[in-house]
């Protein structure tokens, strides 16, 4: 699997509305536009920080994987996201490896177009991986 570096990590928070302003006033930076996902299981936004994204994710959904995440581990960071060279291939060789992942296949991001897909935190020690890729 090529990685071709981070590309945002992910922070569960209790109020998008509330955490937005905050980080913005912590560190200086303007958020990104609350965009809605996952079929409206969730809202969130990007904070830029040099090279690297925060993604602020709100669970909205009982059964969306964010909510998920949250029961597993609770507000704060539920995933870090690494930008791959080919999605298709690091899907295909980590599940040759016998990773598991919480999705059967990669789904398009309504954020950024892209393609994601998440490893399980259980293939890792306990920390879940985005994979997002073209």
């Amino acid at each position: 699997m090529e990685v071709l570096g981070v590309d945002h990590v992910g922070i569960a928070v209790e109020s998008i509305d509330k955490s937005v302003p905050l980080y913005e006033k912590t560190m200086g930076v303007k958020a990104g536009q609350i965009f809605s996902g996952g079929g409206g299981a969730m809202r969130g936004s990007f904070v830029s920080l040099g090279n690297t994204r925060l993604e602020l994710v709100q669970p909205i959904s009982p059964k969306s994987r964010t909510s998920r995440l949250v029961a597993e581990k609770g507000y704060g960071i539920v995933h870090i996201a690494l930008r791959v060279a080919d999605l298709d291939k690091a899907v295909e060789e980590l599940r040759a490896a016998g990773f598991q992942f919480m999705d059967e296949k990669p789904t398009s991001s309504s954020s950024s177009g892209d393609r994601v897909i998440f490893v399980d935190g259980k293939s890792l020690g306990g920390v879940t991986l985005e994979l997002v890729g073209k």
